[in-house]
């Protein structure tokens, strides 16, 4: 064998080894970043995912949009209500988590605190802007006491036509969310003692009254250590693996993460589960569609119809309370779990809501763009890189019998107002993901790639150059003529 053969055997050699590299490495390629992400996405104490959980680093901003009342004279008489939208007034939200402690079952439990900051140049206008509305605490009370201590209610009635309590009224964005003083609600309280009641409501209402520098309870969740697939999922919540308020073994689940971690390794076809206690009920999204922020790719994760229904949903039967009391499909009575104050929670301007609710209120109008919740996810780390959650806020109306400014209405759920609760990935913290995470995996396949295609160039090459090699030697053994080669036969 010559040295040009032998030097172009061996870089068909080579070739082939770079090509059975390069494809090796093509398989091994989800086994290599599964592995890689395994190590990195945990809650272990001290790691750059503990630390960004205990206090993240996206800003996460509060949006609420108040339904303001026009024609309050008219709704009063039994007209539709007229509402106009006025937002956003949009809150800094802080969080931070504490009382950390880690057990032997792989799990960690935590309170998490959160605080409020209102951001004048993110709002239309001052917290302080009167709004008017429904009168709340009146209408609490009064349903609270015709189910609960009817023996009370025409001392009641006359109480508040003393005190000429009005169905309607103005009061601050500020007042509504955190709470504002109603002395009415002191009297009747003590006007139930005297009769042996307590009535379970406090002196100051507000929708989110005692959940400003406080936390929502304490969660148990799995640290992703020991058991990557768990990594975020509930344990407990308060002590608890199921909830109260509902009629069903199957409503009371509490199912998922807090919906701000999910486990790695995202798949279109899943369904994730999310518990949030601002509703009272686990909930689950589903793949939508595929989405880029900041050159990042990921999947967007919406809740669907589905979620809301009851009509066409039997799983959602036990959030029928009591149970032949199912509200219309897209409507969640919240009032178990709210004090018993007749609060009914929806998506945005009634999304999803059946016609008649939509109808019911002059000015509604549902946009699923704007006002559905969704996840964007990073479908290799489960990252959550952009939320929005929204969420809208209702109160029950309907005539009481003891309440003389309700004796001409209809029932319908009011709407006060709905929230976005929302955090993007800020430039800096995607450039960081993009090196930490997006960055390895494209080197990774960009070696893969590289190493099949100059490997498979290489091992072309070589095989031309040997067949061209071959055809040459041929040729070169042909018998060329010499001196005594014979012109011609004899």
């Amino acid at each position: 064998m010559s040295r040009k053969v032998c030097c172009l055997v061996s870089l068909l050699v080579v070739g082939a080894l770079m090509l059975i590299a390069g494809f090796v490495l093509l398989g091994l390629y989800n086994t290599i970043i599964h592995n890689q992400i395994k190590q990195e996405i945990n809650l272990k104490e001290g790691g750059d995912i503990y630390n960004n959980w205990v206090e993240p680093p996206v800003p996460i901003y509060f949006q609420i949009y108040v339904f303001n009342l026009e024609n309050p004279e008219e709704f009063k008489n039994g007209g539709k209500p007229r509402v106009t939208q006025r937002g956003p007034y949009t809150y800094r939200e802080h969080r931070k988590k504490g009382k950390i402690d880690y057990h032997v079952n792989d799990t960690v439990s935590y309170n998490e605190v959160r605080w409020f900051q209102f951001v004048q140049e993110m709002s239309v206008g001052s917290d302080e802007d009167n709004m008017t509305t429904i009168n709340i605490p009146l209408v609490a009370i009064a349903d609270i006491i015709s189910k609960e201590y009817p023996v009370i209610k025409e001392l009641v009635e006359l109480l508040l036509d003393w005190a000429n309590e009005s169905l309607i009224m103005d009061v601050s964005v500020k007042g509504i969310l955190w709470g504002y003083e109603e002395p009415m609600i002191k009297k009747i309280k003590d006007l139930a003692r005297t009769f042996g009641f307590a009535l379970n409501i406090s002196d100051q209402f507000g929708l989110f009254s005692g959940q400003n520098h406080t936390d929502d309870g304490r969660y148990t969740i799995f640290t992703g250590i020991v058991d990557e697939p768990r990594f975020g999922v509930i344990d407990r919540w308060n002590g608890l693996r199921n909830l109260s308020y509902w009629t069903t073994d199957q409503c009371n689940m509490i199912n998922g993460t807090d919906g701000t971690i999910f486990p790695p390794f995202i798949d279109k076809s899943d369904v994730l589960y999310i518990f949030s206690t601002d509703i009272c009920r686990s909930i689950y999204v589903t793949y939508d569609r595929d989405v880029t922020l900041k050159d990042i790719p990921m999947y967007r994760f919406v809740a669907p119809r589905s979620v809301f229904e009851i009509k066409n949903n039997s799983a959602n039967k036990g959030f029928c309370t009591p149970p032949d009391n199912c509200l219309p499909d897209g409507l969640l009575n919240a009032e178990n779990c709210k004090s018993g104050a007749p609060v009914v929670f929806s998506q945005p301007n009634f999304l999803d809501a059946e016609e008649s609710v939509i109808k019911s209120v002059d000015g509604i109008k549902p946009i699923r763009e704007d006002h559905q919740t969704y996840i964007d996810l990073d479908p290799n780390t489960g990252a959550a890189l952009n939320v929005a959650k929204r969420l809208q806020v209702n109160i029950l109306i309907q005539n009481v019998s003891f309440i003389t400014s309700t004796e001409k209405l209809h029932k319908m759920y009011f709407p006060i107002l709905w929230l976005n609760e929302s955090a993007a990935i800020t430039d800096k913290l995607a450039d960081d993901f993009k090196k930490s995470v997006l960055t390895p995996m494209k080197i990774l396949q960009g070696v893969e790639y590289g190493l099949i295609a100059l490997g498979g160039f290489i091992a072309i090459l070589a095989l031309l150059l040997l067949f061209f090699l071959k055809g040459k030697k041929e040729t070169e053994l042909v018998d060329i003529p010499d001196e005594n080669t014979k012109l011609l036969k004899d």
